[in-house]
């Protein structure tokens, strides 16, 4: 009797040992199969300006909004198509923008549609008849060489669009004109950061381009970034005090990223 006793609880507890075992490996498993947050493609941002100043040139003195809406065709988002449209808060300025563009975090690359209609009021979306449109093909490069040198380096190139000159025959040619920049960031605390720049715009063989009658400076200040928190909501704002002396004028221009 004492032996079937015996062997009894050494049964009971030997199954007991076996069910706790079981549990913790399902407890295991359990945490091993913790959700994946899923990565979206789609984004959104939105602009507020006290005015737009754009490679040296005043395109809106009034205050204008402007959204920028794409799609991340990479999972590390270094690939992406988007839209980007501007108006100004008093209807002088419209602006309607496609884009591709590549990124990682020394470089950069983008072939732009800029298509600014503000001065079109007949302008049409998809005439590209140099003598008529509203629209600029604009291909850009940019590299930065890293918090030891602070320097970005930028250029970019007018390939197509209502950059001409005219031609002998009575017609009208591209003139493919150039804008460099060296931008040097001169000091940083956190996110705070100051900034130099200076700009050039020209066109091989011509002295007349796309940002001046000459080859010239056409954008030259500082910029002030910095993150302003409002009730714990981080929003990143510049100001960039600009001065054009091709075209011997300046501006003062205030950009609130809202989201």
């Amino acid at each position: 009797m004492k032996t079937l006793l015996k062997g009894s609880l050494l049964a009971i507890l030997g199954l007991g040992l076996c069910l706790n075992g079981t549990a913790q490996d399902t407890t295991g498993k359990k945490t091993d199969t913790a959700q994946v947050k899923k990565v979206v493609p789609f984004d959104i941002n939105l602009q507020v300006r006290s005015l737009y100043v754009w490679r040296g040139f005043k395109v809106s003195n009034s205050p204008i909004t402007d959204v920028d809406m794409h799609y991340n065709i990479t999972k590390d988002k270094s690939l992406a198509i988007g839209v980007w449209g501007g108006a100004g808060f008093t209807g002088d300025y419209k602006e309607f923008d496609y884009y591709i563009s590549y990124t990682k975090s020394n470089y950069s690359f983008s072939i732009w549609d800029v298509n600014n209609i503000t001065d079109f009021p007949n302008a049409r979306l998809f005439n590209y008849n140099p003598r008529s449109t509203s629209h600029f093909v604009d291909v850009r490069a940019g590299y930065k060489f890293g918090d030891s040198f602070p320097l970005t380096v930028n250029w970019a190139t007018i390939i197509l669009g209502r950059d001409t000159h005219p031609t002998g025959d009575g017609g009208v040619s591209n003139s493919y004109s150039h804008y460099s920049e060296l931008d040097y960031r001169l000091w940083k605390d956190g996110t705070s950061e100051f900034h130099i720049f200076v700009g050039g715009g020209f066109a091989f063989g011509r002295q007349a381009n796309f940002y001046g009658d000459r080859p010239n400076v056409v954008n030259t200040g500082v910029t002030i970034n910095k993150d302003l928190v409002l009730f714990k909501y981080h929003m990143p704002i510049a100001a960039t005090a600009m001065f054009n002396p091709e075209k011997n004028y300046g501006a003062l221009q205030l950009i609130v990223n809202v989201f």
